[in-house]
């Protein structure tokens, strides 16, 4: 099942992250560190979750509900496992990112949020016009899923990394079954992208 393997990727990606940021003078307890610990928790308990989900898809057990109605239950549950894990994820940044900002960027220590962060990097020169766009994407997206059930209220065709999504206004967004946790793991790597970014950038202004 391709929405396992993604997830396995995610789980294994976040604790090498973790482990490369861990080496750092902070160790474990550098707050960009614990965002990937957290991450790698969460993505967790998804997968175990999904697996669950995926054994009794594949089961010989019988239902009382057909085949047709069963798969389209069983995916909106996967969704919306995705969809929180998503969530959760974003939200790992975002608390990460502020804490970071306030100890390694203090030009950065006034953006009150995801967006503003990524925004005022892009315009510190950190990160690419391309970049930017793709994390307002990423938070939209994240956005909608929290407060306006995942429905639209544009118009718009976006594509990040190889996840291409579909908005219309009063409609739910439209992409693969795997969308979110390929989000999840795409933005996960943009964030570590943007740290060593920052990085760079603390060690330029100390010369």
């Amino acid at each position: 099942m391709e929405l396992l393997e993604r997830t396995r990727i995610l789980i294994e990606e976040s604790r090498l992250f973790a482990s490369i940021i861990s080496e750092g003078p902070e160790g474990p307890e550098d707050p960009a560190a614990m965002a990937f610990s957290m991450i790698h928790n969460k993505t967790m308990i998804t997968q175990e979750m999904l697996q669950s989900y995926y054994r009794m898809w594949t089961s010989d057990r019988v239902y009382e509900v057909d085949e047709d109605r069963l798969s389209s239950e069983m995916t909106e549950r996967v969704v919306y496992l995705s969809k929180m894990l998503f969530i959760e994820v974003l939200s790992a940044i975002e608390y990460s990112a502020k804490n970071v900002c306030s100890k390694r960027a203090p030009e950065l220590e006034e953006s009150s949020h995801l967006r503003s962060i990524m925004r005022e990097s892009f315009q510190l020169g950190i990160m690419t016009e391309a970049r930017n766009r793709e994390w307002n994407d990423i938070i939209t997206i994240r956005n909608l899923a929290v407060h306006n059930n995942s429905v639209s209220d544009r118009s718009k065709r976006c594509q990040i990394g190889d996840v291409k999504i579909s908005m219309r206004p009063n409609r739910m967004m439209k992409g693969p079954l795997y969308t979110f946790v390929e989000l999840s793991r795409l933005a996960m790597g943009y964030y570590y992208e943007w740290l060593g970014s920052l990085i760079a950038l603390d060690k330029e202004m100390s010369i």
